[in-house]
């Protein structure tokens, strides 16, 4: 009996072993994978090139990704996804108010992606190559953006029902609430060298912005 236990426990830690070794691999090959992106773009970007950046050899990317394209989604996914994660059941469940609800979307938004710089680099790849690839802006859209559209939707609706925003044309395009923040992802690309934004100063105006225009007013 104890041999048997003995056994089952060595199996257990074994299979452990493997599942972490599986997962620092996938992680090795998607942060390659990020560089080689950043770097060529898709169009550019070879797996031989990711391979090489991460110091393994191009079969073993195959064992986790079919083509270059799952790749990519899946650099897309690990860099940006986390914004959106578990956000529909954030939304429906949060027990405060729309204004507080709106507030730790954007602290969301402004944490995960307009002031991270590997999010950026992701949306940068989109806006350069989705004319030419429009399956990327496919999965950005189904992945990403309906999601967080949906998530959006529920939280007007919620305000509404509570009283606190009014009933407007914003229920039919719910990424307006998020707007202002993509425009400070594109102001830091283009001119954030130059022009600094103070992004929590921003941030709060952004919410300022938007409650304006979706609570009662009397």
């Amino acid at each position: 009996m104890r041999v048997k236990r003995a056994v089952k426990q060595r199996t257990k830690k074994a299979s452990l072993r493997e599942r972490e070794k599986k997962e620092q691999r996938q992680d090795q090959i998607l942060s390659a994978a990020f560089e080689e992106f950043s770097v060529n773009g898709y169009a550019g970007a070879r797996l031989d090139d990711v391979a090489r950046r991460g110091g393994m050899a191009k079969g073993t990317i195959y064992l986790y990704y079919k083509n270059k394209e799952q790749l990519f989604r899946a650099v897309v996914r690990s860099v940006i996804r986390p914004v959106f994660e578990n956000l529909d059941s954030f939304v429906g469940d949060f027990s405060g108010s729309a204004e507080d609800l709106l507030r730790a979307i954007l602290c969301r938004q402004y944490g995960r992606v307009v002031k991270n710089e590997r999010a950026r680099a992701v949306l940068r790849m989109l806006i350069a190559e989705s004319g030419k690839f429009p399956e990327l802006s496919d999965v950005f859209h189904r992945e990403i953006i309906g999601p967080g559209v949906a998530a959006l939707r529920t939280l007007l609706q919620k305000g509404v029902a509570s009283g606190e925003l009014r009933k407007s044309k914003i229920m039919d395009f719910p990424q307006i609430l998020i707007s202002p923040g993509v425009m400070a992802v594109l102001w830091i690309l283009i001119l954030g060298k130059e022009h600094r934004l103070d992004l929590d100063a921003y941030m709060d105006a952004h919410l300022e912005f938007v409650l304006y225009g979706l609570k009662k007013h009397v």
